[in-house]
């Protein structure tokens, strides 16, 4: 048996150790009666709030305990670094490796560019120089404009000779007429215009004679240094219609002051294409020389002694007929190695 000092309360179980209502400690039941309960009471000690005084040390004792470490000051957590996104690296890149393209794309094309305009140049000056050797051979008189010209017109002359007449068979039409006269003699073909008059001679009608889309040319001269005043040459896209001339006619005056025309002649009636104009390319007085007309489609090239002087369009639409020849005035006149070149 056991029981509370404070409360008297008991307890009939000896294992309890404390009162169930004051918390004191119990004691046996069976202590004698003459035991003060409160003498035997102890009481906690208060707690001691006034603090420890300071205490001094000497150099000789032991040295105070070493002061607990400071707290380290608070600081955030590192964030974790963040991404960088690699498009914008991948834009410029793209955007570099293009100009570095079109900078190779436009050196490359002025480089082609550069490289073209030599090979033309070299082109240009080696074809000068070949023709311009040739027309020398040709003709060692002619000026260094029309040399020019003869090179820049050069390439577009026919290389086939597909029909040429020397005069040596007697094919073309002889005899006397009104205005004047033709014949053959030395292999030539001559002709003599009454004076005030003019002379149209086509050749036979046949298709060697024929001059679409061809070259025609021609040497002639004057015989006896008599030259017509309207002058002589040569005739394209010849045809009769109705008993009237139709044709172009290549006319040269090879006297004083030398010079070319050429007329067109349309049902019978004959007026001027390209007047009169000077050209120091034709060879005065009794010597030869070559007439040429290049024909391609409606447009006309003509050349004296193979130098380009003018050009014609056909306005008149003939396109084709026959070669022919053509006089005025008095003056022997004689033709020589006709060439109709297709």
């Amino acid at each position: 048996m056991k029981r509370c000092p404070q409360c008297n309360r008991t307890y009939s179980d000896d294992a309890l150790s404390f009162c169930l209502d004051d918390g004191s400690p119990l004691v046996s039941a069976t202590a004698p009666s003459s035991f003060d309960p409160s003498a035997t009471v102890q009481y906690p000690h208060s707690r001691e709030t006034t603090p420890p005084p300071t205490i001094a040390y000497s150099g000789q004792s032991a040295p105070p305990p070493p002061p607990p470490p400071p707290q380290p000051a608070w600081s955030p957590m590192p964030s974790a670094p963040q991404k960088r996104s690699v498009w914008p690296w991948l834009l410029g890149i793209g955007v570099v490796l293009v100009f570095i393209v079109i900078g190779l794309v436009i050196l490359i094309f002025a480089i082609t560019k550069i490289t073209n305009t030599n090979n033309s140049n070299r082109l240009a000056n080696a074809n000068t120089n070949i023709n311009r050797n040739t027309n020398r051979n040709t003709n060692s008189n002619r000026s260094t404009n029309e040399n020019l010209n003869a090179n820049d017109n050069a390439n577009t002359r026919s290389s086939l000779t597909s029909f040429t007449d020397d005069f040596s068979d007697e094919t073309w039409w002889t005899g006397t007429m009104a205005s004047g006269r033709t014949w053959y003699d030395n292999d030539e073909y001559h002709m003599h215009a009454t004076a005030g008059r003019y002379i149209v001679m086509y050749s036979p009608d046949k298709s060697e004679y024929h001059d679409e889309n061809s070259t025609v040319r021609v040497q002639l001269k004057s015989v006896d240094g008599d030259v017509p005043e309207t002058g002589y040459g040569l005739v394209v896209h010849g045809e009769m219609k109705n008993n009237n001339l139709e044709d172009y006619s290549f006319l040269i005056y090879n006297g004083p002051s030398p010079k070319y025309k050429i007329v067109l002649h349309r049902a019978g009636s004959e007026s001027k294409v390209v007047d009169w104009t000077s050209s120091s390319t034709i060879r005065t007085g009794t010597t030869p020389n070559q007439i040429e007309v290049r024909i391609r489609d409606k447009k006309m090239d003509y050349y004296i002694n193979g130098n380009f002087v003018t050009s014609v369009v056909d306005e008149a639409g003939y396109k084709r007929g026959r070669v022919g020849f053509y006089t005025s005035d008095k003056g022997e006149v004689a033709f020589d190695d006709l060439e109709v070149n297709k």
